[in-house]
C-alpha cells in the first residue's frame, strides 16, 4: 500500500486493506503485502506489531469528554427504548449512472451516499477521498442492491471512485464523481447503517439493544448496560484473529451466535446496537499503541460525545473498548492495556 496519493490511470491495483485501510492507490503491488495489510486491520487487536510507516502519521487525538457535571448523566424520566433503524434512500434526484454502477448522491445532506453494482459475479471497489485527504475502500461484490457508505469526515468535497475489478488486484476505472458534502446533522452519519456497522429492524442485535435498555432512563445508562453485556457475554477469538481473511466485515449475527469476535466485531455489534437506541455511534480504526485496533465513540444528550471515557453511577470510568475491557469482563481495571486514553489514534471513522 501506498502512503500518498498516485495519478489516476485506466488500469488500478485497488486491493490491500479491506475496507478503510488505504490512504491512497498502490498500483501493481505484491500480493503478499496486500494480504499482510489486509489482515493487520482485524487481526493486531492484542499484538504488537510495528506499524509507523505504513499509513503515515496519525490524526491527534480530541480532547476527553468528561461528565464533570453530575446533573448532565443523573436518571430521569423512564426513556423510550423502541429501537429506531434508518433506512437509506435512493430517489434518483442526484446520482451518477453507469451500466456497470451507480451512484446515489441525493442525501448527502443525511450524511450518506449509496454505491450499486449493476454488474453479476463481478467486484466493484468503490475509494472514496475525503475532505481530510484519506482514501477510504469499499468493496461490494453483491450485484442489484445499494450499499450505503456514510459521509463521516463532514462537511466538504468528496471524490468517489468506482473501479471494476478486471483479475487478481488489477482494477479498471468505471466513472469519478465530485461530491460537495453540506449536513444538515452532524449526527446523521452515524446513525444509519452502512457497509460496516450493518443492521436491520427486527434482527437480534437490534432487538437485543431493547432488552438491554429496558428501565433505563438516560442515554448514558443505555450505553452502560449495552456496553457491560458485550464485555461479559463476548470472548475474544485468538484463532479468528489469526486466521480472518482479507477483506472481512462483522457479522453481528454470527457474534451473538458463537458469542466470540476480534475487535472489529466488538465495536460493529456496539454500535449497531446504540444506533438502534437513537445514540450517534462512531466506530474508529486506528492505532492503539502499536496495534492496529477498533473501538467506538459515542454521543449523548446527556454527557456528548464519550471518547475515553464515562461516568457511569458509582463515579467509575470505563473505557470504551470492549475489546480490551472484554478480558476483565467489565469488572477490572484496564489501564495497563490502554493506559490512559492517549494511545488510541484514530484513523478510519465508520
Amino acid at each position: 500500500m501506498s502512503s500518498g496519493k498516485r495519478g489516476m490511470k485506466a488500469t488500478k491495483s485497488c486491493e490491500g486493506g479491506g475496507v478503510g485501510v488505504s490512504h491512497g492507490i498502490a498500483l501493481k503491488v505484491g500480493v503478499a503485502a496486500l494480504v499482510l495489510c489486509s489482515a493487520l486491520l482485524l487481526t493486531s487487536c492484542d499484538g504488537t506489531i510495528e506499524m509507523e510507516g505504513l499509513f503515515g502519521e496519525a490524526p491527534a487525538l480530541t480532547a476527553d469528554v468528561s461528565a464533570d457535571d453530575p446533573s448532565r448523566a443523573n436518571p430521569g424520566a423512564p426513556r423510550d427504548t423502541t429501537p429506531v433503524v434508518l433506512v437509506a434512500e435512493q430517489p434518483g434526484i442526484a446520482t451518477y449512472d453507469h451500466d456497470k454502477a451507480t451512484l446515489d448522491y441525493s442525501n448527502v445532506a443525511a450524511g450518506y451516499l449509496c454505491v450499486r453494482n449493476n454488474m453479476a459475479g463481478v467486484k466493484v471497489m468503490v475509494i472514496m477521498t475525503v475532505p481530510d485527504g484519506n482514501q477510504y475502500k469499499y468493496p461490494i461484490t453483491e450485484s442489484g442492491v445499494f450499499q450505503t457508505i456514510p459521509l463521516s469526515r463532514g462537511n466538504g468535497v468528496y471524490q468517489v471512485d468506482v473501479y471494476e475489478n478486471l483479475y487478481g488486484d488489477s482494477y479498471a476505472a468505471i466513472f469519478t464523481q465530485q461530491v460537495d458534502v453540506a449536513l444538515a446533522d452532524e449526527y446523521g452519519a452515524f446513525l444509519y447503517p452502512n457497509t460496516v456497522v450493518r443492521f436491520s429492524d427486527g434482527d437480534e442485535a437490534v432487538t437485543l439493544s431493547r432488552q438491554l435498555a429496558t428501565n433505563a432512563t438516560s442515554d448514558v445508562e443505555v450505553v452502560d448496560q449495552i456496553y457491560m453485556w458485550v464485555v461479559q457475554n463476548i470472548e475474544y477469538d485468538y484463532e479468528k484473529a489469526e486466521t480472518v481473511a482479507p477483506g472481512y466485515l462483522p457479522d453481528n449475527a454470527d457474534t451473538l451466535r458463537t458469542k466470540t469476535g476480534i475487535c472489529f466485531d466488538y465495536a460493529a455489534l456496539m454500535a449497531a446496537m446504540l444506533r438502534a437506541q437513537s445514540l450517534p455511534t462512531k466506530l474508529d480504526v486506528g492505532y492503539c499503541g502499536e496495534a492496529y485496533h477498533a473501538w467506538i465513540e459515542v454521543y449523548t444528550r446527556d454527557a456528548g460525545w464519550i471518547r475515553k471515557k464515562i461516568e457511569f453511577p458509582g463515579g467509575a470510568y470505563v473505557r470504551l473498548d470492549p475489546t480490551f475491557d472484554s478480558a476483565g469482563k467489565g469488572t477490572g481495571d484496564v489501564s495497563r492495556l490502554v493506559g490512559d486514553g492517549r494511545t488510541y489514534q484514530p484513523m478510519f471513522y465508520y
